[in-house]
Parts: C-alpha cells; sequence; structure tokens
C-alpha cells in the first residue's frame, strides 16, 4: 500500500485538489460529507454489482445491527459512496460540558452543592460576598463563569435546569427539541425566557461573569486558573488544571428548576463514528480488493482494536468474558505518553467501524483522567436527551441542505445576538413581543419545518 499522509492543515486543499484532478484509490479520514456531495461521481458506488455485500460481509454485518440498518450511510439516490471508521459509541463524549463547582469555595462559606436554580443562586451569593478564594480579598471572586468562546461552556447550558437541551454543545442544537415525535421550537417558549431572566440576574448581581459573552478563550481559561473562579463547565477540571487543583473540585450532579423540568446538554448513546471515514474513489482498478482489505481490518474485535491502538496486550487486551479493557503500556514515559503511543502504533478514530458492544472498558488504576470523566458522566446520563427524542443520523440531498443552512445564517446571528443582550440588559415584555415577531421575520417556522420534513422522511 502507497500512503499519501496529509496533515490536517493542508488536508482540505489537497484533497479538492485531488478531487478535481488526480484520484488516489481511496480517502482515509479526509473527506467530509459536502465533498462527496459535491463530487459523486468522483466515489465509487459501493452497491453497485453488490460489490459491499459480495466483498464485506462482516462491515455489512456490523452496519446490520444498527437501527438503520445499512441507511447509515446510504444516499437519497439510494448510493453508498463511504464506510464508517471510529466507534458507534462514545460515552465519555455524550454528555458534553459538565458543571462542576470548588468544593474547597462551598466549605469556606459553609454550603453544599446545590441541586436547583435557587440553591444555586445562594451559593453564588455566598461565594461573591463571603472572599470564598480564602485570599482576604472579597471582591476578586468570579463566582460563575460560562463563556462562548469555549466550545463546552456556552450560554445554553444555563437553559438546561428549564428543560431546554441541545443535542450536542452548540448553542444551536438547542433552538429546538424532539418530543413525541414533532420538532419543537425553545427560543419562543416561557422556559426560554425564564432562562435568560434567570441568567440575567446573575449578570447584574455579580454572580456570573459579565465578559462570558465577549472573552478570548485564553481569558476564560486564565481566569480559570487564577483561582478566582467558583463555578463553571468543562469536560473535566483535570484538563484545566493541575492534579492537586482539579481535586477541589466537584460535578453538580443534578440541577433543575425546582419544578423537575432539568434536562442535559448531550445525547444519550450518540452516533461517534465518521460516516465518511473510508472512501473508495471512482478511479480505483481493483475495489474488490481494497473492500476485502477492509473488511479483514473489521473481521474480529482482536483485528479492529490492532488497527485502533496496535498489539494486543500493550494498550489493549480481552478478558475472559469476551470484553475488551484499556492498558497502561510499559513503555510510556512523560515524553512518551498514552496518546503518543495510540496515535504511533495504531490508526485510532481511522479505523474500522467498532460496535457499542465492543467498546473498550476503562479502569480506574489505567487512566484516572479517563475513568473519572466517565464516572462523572454517569450521573448525567439518564438526563441527557434520549434516543428516541435524537433526529435520526442519515444524508441528504444538498439542495435541501442548502434550503436549511441559507435560513441558519440570518437565523443563529439573530438569536444568538438577542440571547446576549437579554442576559446583558434584561428583558420585559415589549422586548419579549418583539423577539416573538422578529423570530417569524427570520424564519424560524421554516426551519423548524425542515426539520419536521427531514424527521419524518419527506425527503
Amino acid at each position: 500500500i502507497e500512503w499519501i499522509p496529509l496533515s490536517a492543515a493542508e488536508a482540505g486543499d489537497k484533497t479538492n485538489i485531488m478531487l478535481a484532478s488526480d484520484l488516489p484509490d481511496a480517502f482515509l479520514g479526509l473527506i467530509g460529507e459536502g465533498q462527496i456531495a459535491n463530487n459523486m461521481d468522483s466515489f465509487l458506488d459501493l452497491t453497485q454489482d453488490d460489490l459491499l455485500k459480495t466483498n464485506a460481509p462482516h462491515v455489512v454485518s456490523d452496519y446490520e445491527k444498527l437501527s438503520n440498518g445499512l441507511d447509515i450511510v446510504t444516499w437519497p439516490d439510494g448510493s453508498i459512496r463511504s464506510l464508517l471508521t471510529g466507534t458507534q459509541t462514545s460515552f465519555e463524549n455524550d454528555a458534553e460540558g459538565i458543571m462542576f463547582i470548588n468544593k474547597e469555595w462551598l466549605d469556606n462559606v459553609g454550603m453544599e452543592v446545590p441541586t436547583n436554580i435557587d440553591e444555586f443562586y445562594e451559593v453564588m451569593k455566598a461565594f461573591r460576598d463571603q472572599d470564598a478564594n480564602g485570599n482576604g480579598d472579597a471582591s476578586d471572586e468570579i463566582p460563575f463563569e460560562p463563556s462562548q468562546s469555549d466550545w463546552c461552556s456556552k450560554i445554553m447550558n444555563v437553559a438546561n435546569p428549564w428543560g431546554i437541551a441541545g443535542t450536542d454543545s452548540s448553542d444551536e442544537s438547542a433552538y429546538k427539541m424532539v418530543k413525541d415525535g414533532k420538532v419543537v421550537g425553545t427560543v419562543n417558549t416561557d422556559e426560554f425566557r425564564s432562562f435568560l431572566e434567570y441568567a440575567h440576574k446573575l449578570v447584574d448581581e455579580g454572580l456570573m461573569d459579565k465578559e462570558a459573552f465577549s472573552q478570548t478563550s485564553e481569558q476564560y481559561h486564565s481566569k480559570i486558573n487564577e483561582g478566582v473562579v467558583g463555578c463553571y463547565y468543562t469536560w473535566s477540571p483535570y484538563a484545566d488544571m493541575s492534579e492537586a487543583e482539579a481535586e477541589k473540585w466537584v460535578e453538580v450532579p443534578l440541577f433543575d428548576d425546582g419544578e423537575g423540568h432539568y434536562m442535559k446538554t448531550g445525547s444519550q448513546d450518540k452516533f461517534a463514528a465518521s460516516r465518511t471515514g473510508f472512501c473508495i474513489t471512482s478511479q480505483c482498478e481493483a475495489p474488490d480488493r481494497l473492500l476485502q482489505w477492509w473488511d479483514y481490518l473489521s473481521s474480529s474485535t482482536e483485528m479492529k482494536y490492532t488497527n485502533r491502538f496496535g498489539k494486543q496486550g500493550e494498550a489493549w487486551d480481552i478478558k475472559e468474558d469476551g470484553s475488551v479493557v484499556e492498558l497502561t503500556p510499559d513503555i510510556l514515559s512523560e515524553d512518551f505518553t498514552i496518546e503518543n503511543y495510540k496515535y504511533t502504533y495504531g490508526m485510532v478514530g481511522l479505523g474500522s467501524y467498532i460496535t457499542k458492544e465492543e467498546n473498550a472498558e476503562v479502569l480506574k488504576e489505567n487512566s484516572f483522567t479517563s475513568w473519572y470523566r466517565i464516572d462523572c458522566v454517569k450521573q448525567l446520563h439518564d438526563y441527557c436527551v434520549p434516543v428516541e427524542n435524537q433526529l435520526p443520523i442519515r444524508f441528504v440531498d444538498p439542495e435541501k441542505t442548502s434550503e436549511r443552512t441559507f435560513i441558519e445564517t440570518e437565523l443563529f446571528s439573530y438569536i444568538s445576538n438577542f440571547i446576549a443582550t437579554s442576559v446583558m440588559d434584561g428583558i420585559d415584555d415589549a422586548a419579549w413581543e418583539a423577539h416573538l415577531q422578529q423570530l417569524d421575520a427570520v424564519q424560524y417556522n421554516e426551519w423548524l419545518n425542515w426539520y419536521q420534513g427531514y424527521l419524518d422522511k419527506e425527503f
């Protein structure tokens, strides 16, 4: 096999050049959905002459275990132009950003982890007024620190106590939800207004950082590490600071509006694999042989993890019950970490598709930080958006996608600006009514209807 490695920085431009001129036999981990949609003839249709089913029975068997089967990689015209790479699910990713609070601060002000918005408000006031960080300056605390500059600390996380939650970390994913088979709006509801009013109260009373909408990522993380922040959203404190400092933080496991409306940003059993991970081009002279090679890499759990992480018994192994467990290789050092090992000896996310049942267990003694993140997710997982309220995953005709994205440009800009203005300056009845009217002007209902049509498989 002749490999042509491309760095992430150059991949986009170089693959587009290849698509317009000299095609390789296949692309691994370089192609996006839009590139296939705009260059459909450059990618081989694996349904022709039953190429896929004939030459990749293990691949087909794995896909057929999914609720939507081969539809996961099938285009509206019935063709299959790509295959899956990576893991079906990634439990630690399901809950997106998690709220953590400084336990040392709680102890200093004599309070417990809050469980609803009223308790949270009282704790934040104590942080503001009682020199919670104990440095002798009662005016330098930032009780609560969300940030639009950070992927997992967006403002719509704050709407979770009112039952508003997106399926991923973006604010935009929370502008709609699926309930009882219907796509419903969220930013035109009383709950949304209550969230805005509550967030404004936090800002107005000095309980939430006024720079949440304007600061850079560097400024945000600097505050986290200066010991002046009492509560924030993150993947894990261990990813942001030293182990000694991270140990001072505890998860906020439940946080509702007092009426049981709580939901958590994120998706239960979120589909994590890349649907365009492995693409055979129309110029491949022996697609059957290439499919047989890919099927060999997909033929067993052992083979999948060999190409994912390297040799069995070093970074992974299979227990007597047949389940996979991650291990710590003996050759690791400060200069050669587990991530260095995996990417040196394995394909990691570019490897063949791994089903949910084949996911590896992470043991506390082997990888504490990964285990800790998983343990935190376990406390919140039941509150993430359930599978039945998630939109299905499938390819859509590019023209239909363009219809939606055309609306989104103005719609998303308007909503994000309205949220920022309302949180910073407050909102009254007149502003709320004007907002509802403006949603009509920026085609909010049309946007919701697009997703309803998608959910109903109208296109």
